[in-house]
């Protein structure tokens, strides 16, 4: 939990994109060993790259969902997820 003072320090507005990922996979990782992997997990938070949208996949995401990496790699970001998921090994 933050404090007060570090929050106000900050100012207005909220942390997104790219600082969530890392912590956003562990996370995601957590869960998935927590529950068995019987709960469906949607991973939220700095997926910038395929590799990062793959990673939280492999790390037991049922879904991902993407805004800042959308809104910096333009509309094609998705088609580049897919092309580069779809070139792994199964």
């Amino acid at each position: 939990m933050s404090s007060k003072e570090k929050i106000e320090s900050i100012g207005d507005g909220g942390l997104s994109g790219a600082p969530l990922y890392k912590r956003r996979l562990e996370i995601v990782s957590y869960i998935y060993k927590k529950t068995n992997g019987q709960l469906p997990i949607i991973a939220v938070g700095g997926i910038m790259t395929p590799s990062q949208a793959a990673a939280m996949l492999d790390a037991g995401a049922s879904l991902i969902q993407i805004y800042t990496g959308f809104i910096y790699n333009g509309m094609g970001f998705p088609k580049k997820i897919l092309k580069y998921l779809s070139k792994r090994p199964a």
